[in-house]
């Protein structure tokens, strides 16, 4: 069974991300706020991370930086309501490997998650 984490300050965004993850089998688990989901990250290996940009205290780019800087890799997918191109540049570089403007597509979300982490599609 595939896993993720979603860290998002929005519960609805968390809740609708997680629902449609768990229509697809993954384990969810969620964190409010960057340090939590970076404790979370520590402690458990994840198939794919969801990270919103826009968070108060840590920001989804300070939570990136931190995320690489743990000896394991997790594949990072950017959702958020405020990707540019510039953005879009400089989290590549910092280790994103995918991005999904908020509000979503239900099938473009299952897009951006299998291209990171291919899943089984029930029938």
């Amino acid at each position: 069974m595939k896993s993720a984490l979603i860290i998002d300050d929005d519960i609805t965004s968390r809740n609708l991300f997680g629902d449609m993850l768990r229509k697809v089998s993954f384990i969810v688990e969620e964190a409010e706020d960057g340090w939590d989901g970076i404790k979370m990250a520590k402690k458990n290996s994840y198939d794919v991370i969801l990270l919103d940009l826009k968070m108060p205290g840590l920001d989804g780019e300070q939570v990136l930086n931190i995320l690489n800087k743990l000896s394991r890799q997790q594949p990072t997918l950017i959702v958020s309501g405020f990707l540019t191109k510039d953005k879009i540049m400089k989290l590549s570089k910092i280790g994103a490997r995918g991005f999904l403007a908020k509000p979503i597509e239900e099938s473009k979300f299952y897009n951006a998650v299998y291209q990171l982490c291919p899943f089984d599609i029930p029938d």
